[in-house]
Order: C-alpha cells, then structure tokens, then sequence
C-alpha cells in the first residue's frame, strides 16, 4: 500500500464502523466483473455513465445503483442492477464483498463486490443509463504510469487518494478507491495476471 493513503484506509474504516452514516444513507451496490482469460489475462469492465443532471454525470463506474425495496439485501441489489444495466446474469453466491464506501456528495452507502467469470460475457446495454463498456486488463491497474493520486475532502478532512487514467479517461473517486483495494489489497485472492 502506498504510504500517502494510509489516512484515507484510516478514515474509511472509521466511516465503516459509525452506524449513523450507513443508517441515513441511501444504499447501493456495485460490482467489479473480472473476467479470467486464460490467453488475455484478467479483464475488468468498467461503464461509462451517460451525461444527466446529477453528481454522477458521464462516470467510468462498476455497474450498480441502489436499492429497490424489493431487494430483501445489497447482494439482491447487485445481482439485479448488473442486469438491468448491462445484461448479465450473475447469482449472490457469486459474489466476494469489498470495504464499503461512503459516497459523501451523493450521500450513497456503496457495497462494492467482485466476480470471477470464465466465459466472456456479452453485454446488453441500457443505453437510457450506461454509454458504453470499457474493457481493462488487471495488470495495467497496477501499473505505476496510469496510476496517480489526488486530493479529496472526506468529513472536512483532506486525504490523498488513488486516480487512474486510462485510454483518456479519468477514474476517480469511490470506483478508482474499490479498485486499488481490490487489486492492491485483495491480490493474494486473485490472479492479477
């Protein structure tokens, strides 16, 4: 782990643990799909949100959203958001759970997950909502030339946090945050190759 994100590990894990946050936010889910080629490597997919009035506008995010009340849990709200916006069926039992992210500009309490796929997915895309899907081989999200660091303000505190910049678009935020943990945090569970 890079030594500049020690304080923003710090102040998630203290977000995670205060009920009041979790409690009077709006909660969400997404997930990272890893599809494991054995002659390309892992590839991830990312979406890119369409332009609309809102914080999230033109994003490169995981699929998700938030809950409907007839999601009996977060994991019900994944499997059914990855479908909706992009076509793929996945089951709960498929999926890993990240740290939880706290989404303060959109007041958003975000369950991240991830899944392993061995067959190539083929997207159907709810144009209404996601522009296009982006396809990024794992290894390049350890690769020191697209990743860098910038600042956020998180509870009137400043913290230094990951970006990445790929194929001319900028990753950022709760997406690029889920993914240094998962990549970074989590590769003695994953084949990162």
């Amino acid at each position: 782990m890079h030594k500049e994100l020690e304080h923003l590990w710090y102040l998630i894990d203290e977000i995670s643990n205060d009920p009041s946050i979790k409690n009077n936010a709006i909660q969400a889910a997404v997930v990272a799909i890893i599809y494991q080629a054995e002659s390309q490597g892992s590839i991830l997919y990312l979406i890119e949100r369409n332009a609309y009035d809102g914080h999230h506008s033109g994003q490169m995010a995981l699929p998700g959203g938030k809950m409907d009340s007839n999601d009996a849990n977060l994991h019900e709200t994944a499997v059914r958001e990855v479908f909706e916006e992009i076509g793929i069926q996945i089951s709960t039992d498929q999926l890993s759970p990240l740290t939880p992210q706290w989404i303060h500009v959109s007041n958003h309490w975000v369950q991240p997950f991830y899944t392993i796929v061995h067959e190539k997915p083929i997207f159907t895309l709810n144009k209404r909502e996601i522009n296009c899907i982006f396809e990024i081989p794992i290894s390049s999200l350890t690769d020191s030339s697209i990743l860098t660091f910038h600042e956020l303000v998180i509870l009137d505190q400043k913290v230094i946090s990951p970006k990445y910049l790929k194929n001319g678009k900028e990753i950022w935020g709760a997406t690029a945050i889920i993914l240094y943990q998962l990549f970074l945090r989590t590769k003695t569970k994953i084949n990162l190759d």
